[in-house]
């Protein structure tokens, strides 16, 4: 799915519609709060204006966690809960067994792993074969330069 040439412009112009549809609403609100904020703190006394605060912000939280407990206090117990019947037989009270909670174990279809092999003790010219590089085949020189060139390095690192 491509993604649309123009989506980030059209979420540009929808959110600067919904700016200037709201806007004028929550600036009026906010300054109309401000007047009443300022006007309330001017009538009251320097010293009684940190002990108002403070009250106003517990009374604050004590009002949200009142809202937040109404929904706890007003569910049903455990206790008073009535058990789910179906149709007209009991609810079964007692063990559950032990098949009902576990799922049965898997069938082995699945081939074990074969962590090692056993060790070969006799190796034929067959065996070795695709693992064999005769080391004459393109003559000595090569092999030769290329010990050398692995003998000047280990001493030249010798300090």
């Amino acid at each position: 799915m491509a993604f649309p040439p123009r989506l980030p412009d059209q979420i540009y112009e929808f959110a600067a519609g919904v700016k200037a549809a709201l806007y004028p609403f929550f600036h009026k609100a906010v300054e109309k709060g401000t007047e009443l904020g300022k006007g309330l703190l001017e009538r009251l006394p320097p010293e009684k204006r940190k002990p108002v605060l403070m009250v106003s912000i517990g009374a604050c939280a004590v009002l949200v966690l009142v809202f937040a407990g109404i929904p706890l206090l007003t569910r049903d117990k455990p206790d008073e809960r009535k058990p789910a019947a179906v149709g007209n037989a009991p609810a079964r009270q007692g063990i559950i067994p032990p098949d009902d909670l576990f799922l049965p174990s898997e069938p082995d279809f699945i081939p074990g792993v074969m962590l090692e092999r056993e060790q070969r003790t006799v190796w034929t010219a067959a065996d070795a074969a695709p693992l064999w590089q005769d080391p004459l085949k393109n003559g000595e020189e090569p092999w030769r330069n290329r010990i050398e060139k692995t003998i000047d390095e280990i001493m030249e690192s010798v300090p």
